[in-house]
């Protein structure tokens, strides 16, 4: 990612609409200590499982304890680039502004109930899909929520680092490049984990690229939280409700995307990119137009963003 400008201390680096920050850690030296970190605990983790031919069920169990990883490798980020600000202040776990966090909290929940409600309309409607609910969906609705708020409890430690401690430093560059820039090393992240349930016969090759894709684009609305509430918690909330809602509708209101044909199944695919891909849009543009902050308080005296 090419920086636009050099952050110095006692004066904060442009961000487009972006409070600018009292952080002035090197972004390069952040990045190498945390996703050098990161690479180690993955690896420390997945490739004994790998090489004892693990099934699905055994990554499965690992797979909350690894979310904490993003975290831990911030802390380390945190020790290794000079501890400018506080830890919690640099991952935006606080301060906590409580009305601007409920707001953004209530708007990622009814994108998390209007996506998934619009892609599965779509998809029936266009003939991709048939609508099929399952006999227990109504049963299984009223614990969507509450799954979601359980969800938090691993997903916030993929977020402290991504959208907390990387958000707050590569902000700078722009609200957009740092959620794109966010996204695809989140997504790589992911991948040694979709490839084993893939050689572990858990997912089918197609549905390995989908998910890949899938994060790429959901990326935009987890960065979009983040900048809009200047708070990792909603970001959080966002990604604990894209782990519910959207696969509660694809799996108990819609045929099974493993019973799709090929162009039924990338059909299908293209619809939910499209709808989700648009929320994503429209979120950061209101961050964008809403100047919003990245969750680290200005040095006093320091300019405000213009």
């Amino acid at each position: 990612m090419t920086s636009t400008g050099s952050a110095t201390p006692g004066r904060a680096a442009r961000s487009g609409t972006e409070e600018h920050a009292s952080d002035d850690r090197d972004p390069r030296r952040v990045l190498a200590w945390f996703t050098g970190t990161l690479a180690l605990i993955t690896a420390l983790v997945l490739v004994p499982l790998f090489v004892g031919g693990a099934d699905a069920d055994t990554f499965n169990a690992v797979v909350p304890g690894l979310s904490w990883a993003p975290a831990l490798s911030a802390f380390v980020a945190h020790l290794g680039s000079g501890r400018r600000t506080p830890f919690l202040t640099w991952t935006a776990l606080r301060p906590l502004r409580t009305g601007r966090v409920l707001r953004t909290g209530a708007l990622v929940l009814a994108v998390f109930v209007a996506v998934p409600s619009a892609t599965t309309l779509l998809s029936v409607v266009l003939g991709v899909v048939d609508w099929r609910p399952a006999p227990d969906a109504a049963g299984l609705l009223p614990l969507v929520l509450p799954l979601a708020v359980l969800g938090m409890l691993t997903v916030t430690g993929e977020e402290i680092g991504w959208r907390g401690a990387l958000h707050t430093t590569l902000a700078r560059y722009g609200l957009v490049r740092a959620t794109v820039g966010i996204g695809g090393l989140w997504t790589l992240w992911h991948l040694p984990l979709l490839v084993a349930y893939h050689q572990g016969g858990a997912m089918a090759g197609r549905e390995v690229v989908a998910t890949t894709v899938n994060l790429l684009v959901a990326a935009l609305v987890l960065g979009a939280a983040r900048a809009l509430s200047a708070s990792v918690w909603p970001a959080a909330w966002a990604h604990a409700l894209l782990n519910t809602t959207l696969v509660y509708a694809s799996s108990n209101l819609v045929t099974p995307a493993a019973e799709l044909s090929d162009p039924a199944f990338w059909m299908l695919q293209v619809v939910a990119w499209a709808v989700l891909g648009a929320a994503g849009v429209l979120l950061l543009r209101a961050a964008r137009r809403g100047g919003a902050g990245v969750g680290v308080s200005r040095r006093p005296g320091a300019p405000a963003a213009r």
